[in-house]
């Protein structure tokens, strides 16, 4: 391996691994052997900050989103992963001369690598590439002691998915990008229609990123947001979006009502949701106007009753997995142009807090004043 001059490489390193589900064990594991896994594009990247996504948790609880959401399939986990895949470092050890041009860099990789060979590859489809090598979920790697995430003191990539970060981007706000692609790509599948009103269901870090980004696109669009965390609330009123809806004070007759009032009976054009169940669902495709399309990026393995008459109109009802590479280079551009603003999502904390921070999370379902969790290395 080739490394940056003067940095000592370490034989082990500390990380957070989910053992098995609702087990995050902090501990030291041998630092990643580059060499071993035979594929001349990795690079060795000291970890300076790693986000925490809605995945994780969901990988905590021993599902597999990835899997649920990119190939309609129900995959065990394996024991010992790494989690983490939104992550930003500096390259410290390559394995070939054509990417020593990364030593020394300030970058954000893309966290996975699809085959390039299957249908979905070669038809430009790649997001939906079944073969996928995934950072922080096991997925699409033969048997390992431990598999390759980021939360740890360093973590690997790939030569050819890596971007420098813009120097007016922090570290911490680079993590953001992973999540801030996959809010353009769901944008493209919603068919937003010029000055028609949207809807967004959930405005989390996905929710709160497609609003900033349709309202790029087109200012003049009506943005509708249901939320029921105070603190997801707190954070969207600082964006100045049009409607921000507590559902926490209005049921979901009374949101119904409201949203009609507010487009003159039309409703809405295109619809973002980022919480999946079945009230979502159905909220959801009540307001969903003639011709409009509903895009779920939150699928659960769960079976939904719905009246069929509920799609007539041609209105339409998709799903959105991942990223295309010309949205993560165009929103990496406005992120860099200070046109979205991750500024105010942002919590950091230190790697051996994680276990005690997804016990408060998800076993004592407390999510307290999160918006968005930012581990920060030294």
């Amino acid at each position: 391996m080739i490394t940056l001059k003067d940095e000592q490489i370490p034989k082990l390193m500390n990380a957070v691994v989910l053992e098995k589900p609702f087990v995050l064990v902090h501990k030291k594991i041998p630092i990643w052997p580059l060499e071993e896994f035979k594929d001349p594009d990795l690079l060795l990247i000291k970890v300076k900050a790693c986000g925490v996504c809605g995945s994780d948790f969901r990988y905590y609880q021993g599902e597999n989103p990835w899997a649920q959401h990119t190939i309609g399939q129900k995959i065990e986990n394996p024991p010992n992963i790494v989690l983490g895949h939104e992550f930003s470092g500096i390259v410290i050890g390559v394995l070939n001369d054509s990417n020593k041009k990364w030593l020394g860099k300030r970058v954000i990789p893309i966290c996975s690598k699809t085959c390039g060979k299957c249908a979905m590859c070669t038809t430009g489809r790649e997001n939906l590439c079944e073969n996928t090598i995934h950072m922080g979920h096991g997925q699409g790697w033969d048997e390992l002691e431990y598999y390759p995430g980021a939360y740890a003191d360093y973590v690997i990539a790939w030569g050819k998915g890596c971007f420098e970060i813009p120097e007016s981007v922090t570290f911490e706000e680079a993590t953001t990008m992973d999540v801030l692609a996959v809010c353009l790509h769901m944008i493209n599948q919603g068919n937003v229609e010029k000055g028609e009103p949207v809807l967004i269901l959930g405005c989390g870090p996905a929710g709160n990123g497609i609003a900033q980004i349709i309202k790029i696109i087109d200012p003049k669009i009506e943005i509708f947001i249901v939320e029921n965390s105070k603190r997801a609330v707190e954070v969207a009123k600082q964006y100045k979006f049009n409607y921000i809806i507590n559902s926490n004070t209005k049921n979901e007759e009374e949101i119904i009502q409201f949203i009609l009032n507010k487009t003159n009976g039309h409703g809405v054009n295109s619809i973002f949701d980022s919480i999946g169940t079945e009230s979502s669902f159905n909220l959801g495709l009540s307001l969903l106007t003639k011709g409009g399309t509903y895009v779920n990026m939150a699928v659960h393995d769960q079976n939904i009753t719905m009246n069929q008459m509920k799609l007539a109109s041609e209105r339409k009802i998709t799903t959105s997995s991942n990223f295309l590479i010309e949205e993560y280079k165009q929103t990496l551009k406005w992120l860099g142009e200070k046109r979205i603003n991750v500024k105010t999502w942002l919590t950091e904390i230190k790697l051996s807090e994680i276990p005690k921070i997804f016990r408060k999370i998800v076993d004592e379902n407390n999510r307290g004043e999160y918006f968005k969790i930012i581990i920060k290395k030294d």
